[in-house]
Formats: structure tokens, sequence, C-alpha cells
């Protein structure tokens, strides 16, 4: 295979460090500011506000050997933080993007590849590493060196523990960790810190025992929080958040984490 041209490259001047190359199909919203030996490439948009420490690199080409060039992209939005050397690859499939959302707080080190959409106000820690075509739910929290395989899904408000492997979809507002991954409780914390009222979290702890902690199987658990859990919900008192967790697990297409260990909510 004949190796692609990366292209020319521009220096800019307001917010962005002069060592940093930064491709003509690239965009960077006001208030952005881009660090020494940053590397913008392809097709590129960032929102405003966004700092990229040094040696960040966007928009490079995805690790698929189907991608031959087509036109792809990078989308992020406004107020994110990227840390040192932190990547993220443009998609794969022509017309596609790796989106990124808006107040994100990616720490070094880490990688986040083609095709991946990650959600708003999500915590990555350093040298977490996110596989193709991932999708990271808004809040959601990913500790440092863990590793999540391709198409799988961490639900909303989720938290990954450190050195974890993730190779089935996290349901919204759980704990997990471990390698392989096991749940191991209510993000509990994270969950107060977003401020979900305590009437809600108490439904989200039965709903969690109920899953994981019973003897029925998962459509049996499913079809008793449905029945019993969100009649006994109000809106903003978690009927929204039975609501998401009873879809999310429906929808998986790679199934949920189903693995549990010790109990840990209780603590945290």
């Amino acid at each position: 295979m004949t190796p692609r041209s990366l292209g020319p490259f521009i220096p800019l001047s307001d917010g962005v460090h002069p060592s940093a190359l930064i491709g003509p199909a690239v965009a960077l919203g006001p208030g952005c500011e881009v660090g020494p030996f940053c590397h913008f490439e392809g097709r590129v948009t960032a929102g405003q506000a966004n700092r990229f420490a040094t040696g960040v690199a966007i928009g490079g080409p995805p690790m698929d050997t189907k991608y031959q060039g087509e036109d792809t992209e990078v989308r992020i939005g406004s107020g994110n933080t990227f840390f040192e050397y932190a990547t993220v690859q443009r998609a794969t499939g022509s017309g596609n993007a790796t989106v990124i959302g808006d107040r994100n707080y990616v720490m070094a080190y880490v990688h986040v590849a083609h095709n991946c959409r990650v959600g708003s106000d999500c915590v990555i820690a350093n040298g977490a590493q996110l596989a193709g075509h991932v999708e990271v739910g808004d809040g959601a929290n990913i500790g440092g060196l863990a590793g999540v395989h391709q198409f799988r899904r961490i639900g909303t408000l989720a938290m990954v523990g450190a050195c974890s492997y993730v190779n089935k979809d996290i349901p919204p507002f759980m704990l997990a960790a471990g390698n392989p991954c096991r749940a191991r409780g209510l993000n509990a914390v994270g969950l107060q810190r977003a401020g979900i009222e305590a009437p809600a979290l108490a439904l989200l702890r039965r709903a969690y025992r109920t899953i994981y902690r019973g003897s029925l199987n998962l459509a049996q658990a499913l079809s008793t929080i449905e029945q019993e859990l969100l009649p006994q919900s109000e809106s903003g008192r978690g009927r929204e958040q039975l609501q998401e967790l009873v879809h999310f697990i429906r929808s998986s297409a790679r199934g949920i984490e189903l693995r549990s260990g010790p109990q840990q909510e209780e603590e945290s």
C-alpha cells in the first residue's frame, strides 16, 4: 500500500504554540489553547475553550485495516481538557465521525480510537485505552490504565476502576472493576456528586440488587424493575434513571456485564 501524504501544515498564532502542526482542514473555536508539539490532521472541528497540552494528537488515521482514506472526521465540543500525549483518531467509513462532547477531562496518554462517541462531563484517567466504536455516556469515569474492548458501551454516570478490562457493556450508574471486569455495586459517590437525590439512589440500589443479587435471570429482573420499582418512582426522583437503566440493558447488542463481585456501594 502506498503511504498517503498528510498534506501541508500551517502554524497558527492565537493560543497555539508555534511548534504545533495544524492541518488545513482543522477548525478550532475561540479560546482554544494548543500546547507544544501538538499535531492536528485530517478534518477536525473543535468548539470553544478547549485545552490541548503538550504532544496531543488529534485526527490521525484510524488504526483499522479497512480504512482506505475515505473522508471522515473528529468532532470535539467545548471546554474539554486533553493532557499530555492523549490521542484521538478520526473515524473509519465514509461520512463517519469520532465524537467527543463538552467539558471532558482526558488525562495523559489516553487513546480514543476511531468511531468512538464520548459524551459530556466524563473523566478518562491516565493511560486508559478506548478501542474502536466504544460509546461512553455522560458523566462516566474511566480509571487509569483501563482497557475497553471495541464496540462496548459504558453508561451514564458509570465508573470503571483502574486497570480494568471491559469486554461487556457497563450499565448506567454502576461501579465496575477488575480483570475481567465485574459489577461491584452502585456508583453512589458519582451519583451524589451529580445531584441525584436520595429517593432515586434508593431505587437504583434496589435495581442493582434485583439484577445482580437476586435469583432472577436478566429478563425477569428487568420485568421486576418495570413492574415493581418504576411505579414507585416519580419524575426527578428515580423514574428517568430507572428508565435509562432498563433501556440501556434492553438495547445492548453485545451483552451487559453480568459478572459481579463483592458488593461495595454501601462503602462508596
